[in-house]
This record gives C-alpha cells, structure tokens and sequence, in this order.
C-alpha cells in the first residue's frame, strides 16, 4: 500500500472537567448515564418513541446488553437507547455519513429523543459465525476505502475523561486529567501514514457480525475522522498482549495492508487508548459499587504519560 504521511489534525479540545452531576454536555455527544440508569429507563424510552419512529417496533423485546447503552432485540429489529443528553445530531450525523455502506450497518431513521434516552432502531442483523482476523482486516480495508471522506465528526479522544473521574479525590483527577493534556499535545506531533479520514473508533471482534451477506461493522458512536492506524493499533496491542498469535495479526496485517508495529505514532496513540481504559474502569467500578482499591498503582503510572 502506497502511503504519504499526513500531520493529524489537533485534537478536538476536551470539555473542563465538569461540576458533579448529569449536567447536559458532560462528556460530550456521547455522555455516561447517570447512576441508576439502565433497562427499566430504556423500555420507557422506547415506548414514549415508538409514536415518532417511522417503523413498527414488536412489542415484546429482549435485553441484548446493558452498559452506557441498552440493547434491545424487537423481532426484526434492533433497539438501542443512550442515556439522557446524548446529543441526537451527532448520532443523525453518523448514520447519515454512513448511510447506505456495504460494510457498516447503521440505524433505519433518525434518533428519537425522550425523557429517558436517546432511541434509535435498525435493522437486525443474523449472524451466521465468527469473523477471522484475516477477513476483519479485509473488512477494515473495504471499510476504510468505502468510507473515505465521509464527512464524519473529527476524533475527539479521551473526551469523557473529565466526567469520568468528577468525583475523584482532587490530586487523582489531577493527574489523569494533565496525563489527558500531555496525550493531546503530544498527538498533534504525530505524523499518520495512511492519513486522517473515516475511522471505526472501537474496532474489536465483537463489533463485527458475520452475516449471509457479508461481515457488517456494528456500534459506530465513536465512527469519526481521525488517523486510520487507530483502527490497526487496536489489533496490534492484542497481538503484543498474547490475546492473538503472530499468524493471526499477520494475516489480518496483510489482509489490510499495512502494519502498524513500526510506526513511530505507535506509542501515542496506545497510551491514548490505556488512559481510556483505566478511565472507562473508574466509572464501571463507581457505577457498579466496586473499589478503586487499584487506582493509586495506576495513578503512579499515569505521573508520566509518556
């Protein structure tokens, strides 16, 4: 694959870190729900929508997941809900970009907003098996080219951080918010080889379905403009974390077309996603009544992001 290095736009600058509360904005297009919500608020949302969707819902529906969304099964369709805040236009501004992909599937109408979320409905997708990492990387590539200048948000990295430790004692929000900063300012340094377009934002496995037509990418929210070696790095780290072997991330290495190991981008954009990690892990732990007890060692880590 020909590339030719491209200087990544700045980052989106993050929120300030907010007053504690569900204060409309936090965390931006896409906020964390706020304790207590989950399924019973999702099936009140979608029957307040059900009057404003375009398609007929089945009545009785299935819980699929429950985390910062709610996934529903309704016959053919499938519901998911975002807590309260979720700004719609930015959900409408993705599925629009995307609208009409082979390669991603993507909600049938516009969001429907309600009292107790954020509703949108696609269709349901069957899926008939597991996608290899040979056929991800071949996905991600069709994906990529399909998608290329797609008009999508720019990337907005970490940009839940500062809702995500509101609440934390003062210096342990400190040092991961200026761990935030140092990321940021050291990614407008990073020169991308394969440029800043359309990038997936969460690529794993369990964002594909294998269907009869094809593999579909699923749960494009973070779906933006950004350095494509994004998308590769996910599958990088779980090759050097031993979750794959060296032929797999091989095969999907040259399925794609190109290898990230090398890049001198690399490591930036690796402690971008650690940082979301241990960020996303404060609020699961807070929303779920489990200790922090692990926090301090990670703290000490985080004193020098890079």
């Amino acid at each position: 694959m020909s590339v030719v290095p491209t200087l990544l736009a700045p980052a989106a600058p993050c929120p300030p870190a907010p007053g504690v509360g569900a204060a409309v904005g936090v965390g931006g297009a896409l906020p964390l729900p706020a304790p207590g919500w989950g399924a019973a608020d999702a099936l009140l949302a979608l029957e307040l929508a059900r009057p404003l969707l375009p398609v007929t819902v089945a009545l009785r529906v299935r819980l699929l997941g429950e985390l910062t969304t709610v996934v529903l099964a309704a016959g053919p369709h499938v519901v998911k809900v975002y807590p309260p805040d979720t700004d719609p236009r930015h959900l409408d501004r993705v599925g629009q970009a995307l609208a009409g992909s082979a390669t991603a599937h993507q909600a049938a109408a516009p969001a429907v907003v309600t009292a107790h979320g954020v509703v949108t409905v696609a269709a349901r997708l069957r899926p008939v098996g597991t996608v290899s990492w040979p056929r991800l990387g071949t996905l991600l590539r069709d994906f990529h080219a399909e998608q290329a200048g797609a008009g999508l948000p720019p990337w907005s990295p970490l940009s839940r951080l500062a809702a995500q430790v509101t609440g934390l004692p003062d210096e342990a929000a400190s040092v991961l918010l200026a761990a935030r900063d140092a990321l940021l300012t050291a990614l407008q340094e990073v020169r991308s080889d394969l440029g800043v377009d359309t990038i997936h934002g969460d690529l794993s496995p369990s964002n594909v379905l294998r269907t009869a037509r094809g593999p579909r990418l699923i749960d494009l929210d973070w779906a933006a403009a950004a350095p494509r070696e994004y998308d590769l790095a996910s599958a990088s780290r779980r090759f050097r974390a031993g979750e794959i072997s060296r032929r797999a991330y091989a095969a999907f290495c040259t399925a794609y077309g190109h290898d990230v190991l090398s890049w001198p981008g690399l490591p930036v954009l690796d402690r971008v996603a650690d940082l979301g990690v241990v960020a996303f892990r404060i609020w699961d732990c807070r929303h779920h009544g489990r200790d922090l007890d692990w926090l301090p060692a990670q703290l000490r880590l985080w004193r020098t992001p890079l």
